[in-house]
């Protein structure tokens, strides 16, 4: 005799819940504050009744004891956009920080840019760490992502937008330091040996204008900073008496040049006096005899602010834009025969190799490049002494055999 066939079950129905397109939310109701009445709600969206069902219970339950919270409706992209008005008007923070936290934030966008912020959930948030990871950008990246963040959920929390910050306990991923790792664990930055900047000068005199030979002898030979160098100023800046530069601000460049802000230098220690030669003044002489005769050449549209080095073409008297600088450099390190990959920036880690190699302290460095303290700088310091230090037990030895 066959078996009986089993009768469908009867699929359990949740009060409550509202189902549409495999999906299901729980609608409740809220008191309006300050009104009278209620106004209706749903839980975000759940793959099962059951879940939708016991989201609505637990909402339930916190509005019988007081503890309901109700999140705003803002979706986390237009909430970056909110936030990054109100972070930069704290006038805490430089123009770049800010660029750097708006490039970092527009890596939300595919992971939950089209939430509601109040639907970002610890899992949502610890998921996109780690997917971070699976795209192999580095550890201090998704550290910089981490904290960039942290700072937009405190902010949504202390503006009683959302209960909880879903950063709060996330763990950023490890990564496994492996042999070649251990083999290679300081990469050297990238850097012009002696003879080689000697190389470069001469191919920049020879094939560049004035302005473009004193614009590159100065960053090497005082390691000042691209935007502190677009920033100085041919009559406040330079003390011929007392042969130095003064550094007390940094230019800023977003778009436009004509848009440029000048903000305060990089760091406390950023603002300094970099002792100069006479080598060193001589070009500046030469650079602000140029400027009188371009100056004098574009009388009708030259924007006299004081620049020491200035835009040439479509913006005279204007400061030079940073890529433009790079793009000419590049030019010259093909002229010299030189590695593309150096930048402006390498003239800095080309001043403080050549300043290591002829004894200058570590200390001393650090305070004429403007910093407190600094990995660059001491990788390159010890890369470049390190051939000292194996010749002093070398050295000891012969005195102690009297040769």
């Amino acid at each position: 005799m066959g078996r009986k066939p089993k009768e469908p079950r009867e699929e359990i129905k949740y009060p409550g819940v509202r189902s549409e397109n495999g999906r299901h939310t729980y609608r409740y109701s809220v008191p309006v504050p300050g009104k009278k009445g209620r106004k209706q709600k749903e839980t975000p969206s759940y793959p099962t009744a059951k879940e939708a069902f016991e989201a609505g219970i637990k909402i339930k339950a916190q509005l019988l004891n007081g503890t309901y919270f109700e999140e705003k409706d803002i979706v986390f992209d237009d909430f970056v956009v909110e936030w990054l008005k109100m972070y930069e008007a704290t006038g805490k923070v430089k123009n770049t920080t800010v660029d750097i936290r708006m490039r970092e934030l527009q890596k939300c966008k595919k992971y939950f840019g089209h939430k509601k912020i109040g639907e970002v959930s610890k899992r949502d948030y610890q998921m996109m760490l780690d997917d971070q990871k699976k795209q192999n950008y580095s550890l201090n990246s998704i550290k910089l992502l981490n904290s960039s963040c942290s700072l937009i959920f405190k902010k949504a929390v202390e503006l009683e937008m959302i209960k909880s910050d879903p950063t709060s306990g996330a763990e950023i991923p490890t990564y496994q330091t492996t042999v070649e790792d251990l083999e290679n664990k300081t990469e050297i930055p990238k850097y012009m040996e002696k003879e080689e900047l000697l190389r470069f000068l001469k191919a920049v005199k020879e094939h560049g204008d004035r302005q473009d030979f004193n614009l590159f002898f100065l960053m090497a030979y005082t390691g000042i900073r691209i935007g502190e160098m677009s920033a100085l100023n041919k009559n406040k800046d330079i003390n011929r008496s007392e042969k130095f530069i003064s550094i007390t601000k940094t230019l800023y460049c977003k778009k436009k040049i004509k848009e440029y802000v000048i903000n305060t230098p990089k760091t406390k220690a950023s603002r300094r006096e970099i002792d100069i030669t006479d080598s060193v003044i001589d070009v500046v002489d030469d650079q602000i005899a140029w400027l009188n005769e371009f100056k004098m050449a574009n009388r009708k549209n030259y924007y006299d602010a004081g620049f020491l080095f200035v835009n040439t073409r479509r913006n005279p008297g204007y400061p030079e834009a940073h890529p433009n600088i790079t793009l000419r450099m590049k030019t010259y390190l093909e002229i010299a025969g030189l590695p593309s990959a150096l930048t402006p920036h390498s003239l800095r880690h080309t001043h403080v190799s050549l300043l290591a190699e002829v004894g200058v302290a570590l200390e001393t460095i650090q305070k004429r490049m403007g910093h407190s303290s600094d990995e660059v700088t001491r990788l390159i310091y010890l890369h470049v002494t390190k051939k000292r230090r194996k010749e002093a037990p070398e050295k000891f030895e012969k005195l102690m055999n009297g040769l």
